[in-house]
């Protein structure tokens, strides 16, 4: 058994593929893989072409960020 990857651009595509398919009894499985978005791709991207912040740990991370890093003493 061969396998083909089609990546159908919308889900009407993929209906249609689908249909197509069964219609040759043609025994398909759809994979849905995630893929990310754009500000993900573009962070991934900065990183490696070196762009990217470096720091010691996490606490200088949150500093560097500006995130406040206090712990609540009540839990």
């Amino acid at each position: 058994m061969s396998t083909k990857v089609i990546k159908p651009k919308n889900r009407a595509e993929e209906a249609l593929l689908t249909k197509l398919l069964s219609k040759m009894n043609v025994d398909a499985h759809l994979v849905h893989e995630p893929f990310p978005n754009y500000d993900t791709i573009t962070a991934i991207q900065d990183v490696e072409s070196g762009k990217g912040t470096k720091t010691a740990n996490s606490a200088d991370l949150f500093n560097k960020l500006g995130i406040n890093q206090s712990i609540d003493d009540n839990l």
